[in-house]
């Protein structure tokens, strides 16, 4: 049992690098059925995924940024596998309140040896263990309001840069943050009413987080509304209108 934890290696991020830049375009849709053929470099990430963790072999992961870099990457490797290997038979699993529940709450991914739920990686991993809002545009649950897929896997010596790019890139887009000067009305997206706590006690907090990155919104009082949320995958295939703004860095 020593030898093993002695013996054993983190998950090797180059594959499913590998999978991000071939699958993944610029504005985030995946190509589910290109990548449903050529599944196997993911299905191995998956399989050490499933063998190693923060949780199983900690010295492995030594610094903060280690384990979160690791469970953004596992939480979004295991979305892009799910959605892959069942398509196109199960790709609209999320339209439903059923389907997202089952995904979402139900289903079970082997990970460092422990069965989780997503849900469970998220809300009680990630972000009651790091505390990080910007892990909001970090991960991505395969749908259409979802932030957009990196083509790059998450890594300790450039999450900072990289969760800044994504808060960045997430909130410049009007389908995520639309601003009404003359009536002072902010649209946002509804991840800002489903994890409101995460930047704040009260919608005003919200406002304020926002206002880091769009300094339109820095002076006055503002009224919040949130946007529907688009359950769609986000199916390369689907000739859904993406915004075109700010794209992944090279």
């Amino acid at each position: 049992m020593i030898l093993a934890l002695l013996l054993a290696l983190a998950p090797d991020t180059s594959l499913y690098d590998g999978v991000l830049k071939r699958y993944v375009l610029e504005d985030g849709r995946v190509r589910y059925s290109e990548l449903h053929s050529g599944l196997a470099p993911l299905a191995k990430f998956v399989d050490q995924l499933a063998a190693v963790s923060p949780d199983s072999h900690p010295a492995l992961f030594s610094s903060r940024e280690d384990r979160l870099a690791y469970w953004l990457n596992a939480y979004n490797a295991l979305v892009l596998h799910a959605f892959a290997k069942d398509y196109p038979d199960r790709k609209d699993r999320l339209q439903g309140l059923i389907g997202r529940g089952a995904f979402f709450f139900r289903a079970k991914f082997t990970v460092g040896s422990v069965q989780r739920t997503l849900d469970g990686i998220e809300s009680k991993t990630i972000r009651a263990g790091f505390k990080e809002p910007r892990i909001h545009f970090a991960l991505v649950c395969a749908s259409s309001s979802c932030p957009w897929l990196r083509r790059e896997p998450y890594l300790a010596v450039t999450l900072e840069r990289q969760l800044e790019d994504d808060a960045t890139r997430y909130l410049s887009q009007p389908g995520n943050v639309t601003i009404n000067a003359a009536l002072r009305e902010v649209t946002v997206s509804k991840i800002f009413d489903w994890f409101q706590s995460d930047f704040g006690a009260a919608k005003p907090d919200v406002v304020r987080f926002i206002a880091r990155y769009r300094p339109e919104l820095r002076e006055g009082v503002w009224r919040v509304r949130f946007a529907a949320y688009n359950w769609s995958l986000n199916d390369a295939a689907f000739s859904t209108a993406r915004i075109s703004r700010s794209v992944f860095p090279p």
